[in-house]
């Protein structure tokens, strides 16, 4: 009609796609646009940000959310979002966080574009505990087996008390020797692609803890073990 806006709303490119437990962002930013194409000003617009985990603090909008927005004109939204849990070998309940951001005003004749919506994934390294023949040398466990990461994330050893430790950046396979007796660590950092920063981020890590088992010796007979002899029979 007329007076028919048009408000659509869009992340900004910093919007994260990977977030570590606990990570903060700062100036993030959802922009709500009246199409420069719509027949009048949008009445009482609004520009909302919000995360279906975690928490969304700090919302600046200019010009203020409620106010009337020309045609091609916008609200810039910009706020700060801090991720669920806490970094550090926590099997974290949640593993993805959505990003939604709602616009609309009182003459808005396009509803179908008032929502946007951006996926991120929670990074997280779980702590493992395993227990394996004391003295064994060059043994493995996958750590990745119970982490959650994006393809292309790369496992490093940051420390522990297992002799001979490394961990496969690809694959999170860590090697190690077993003690003879107690127990070791290793300890570890799974990073997302692009992490940056010190320490860097979105990254999660976590422990192996490996604890000497004691051995444990069978005894079997082959297949060919005959169960009927003849009296002086060489077998």
């Amino acid at each position: 009609s007329a007076s028919a806006a048009d408000m659509s709303a869009a992340f900004g490119a910093s919007t994260p796609t990977v977030v570590s437990p606990g990570q903060v962002f700062t100036g993030l930013t959802l922009t709500c646009t009246n199409a420069a194409s719509a027949a009048a000003s949008a009445t009482g617009a609004t520009c909302v940000p919000t995360a279906s985990a975690g928490s969304v603090t700090n919302v600046v909008c200019v010009p203020p959310s409620g106010t009337n927005v020309a045609p091609g004109a916008s609200i810039v939204c910009t706020f700060d979002y801090t991720a669920p849990g806490t970094a550090g070998g926590a099997d974290e309940p949640t593993t993805t966080v959505t990003f939604t951001g709602t616009t609309g005003a009182a003459n808005d004749a396009n509803p179908a574009n008032n929502v946007a919506t951006a996926p991120a994934t929670v990074i997280d390294a779980v702590d493992d505990v395993v227990g394996q023949p004391g003295g064994t040398t060059g043994a493995t466990t996958n750590l990745a087996t119970n982490d959650q990461f994006p393809t292309g994330s790369t496992f490093t050893q940051t420390g522990g008390t297992c002799a001979n430790a490394s961990i496969n950046p690809t694959t999170g396979v860590a090697t190690y020797d077993v003690p003879a007796t107690g127990s070791c660590t290793v300890a570890y950092r799974v990073c997302a692609p692009g992490a940056t920063g010190t320490p860097p981020e979105p990254c999660d890590e976590a422990t192996l803890t490996v604890s000497a088992s004691a051995a444990d010796m069978s005894a079997a007979f082959g297949a060919s073990t005959p169960t009927v002899v003849s009296p002086g029979q060489v077998f």
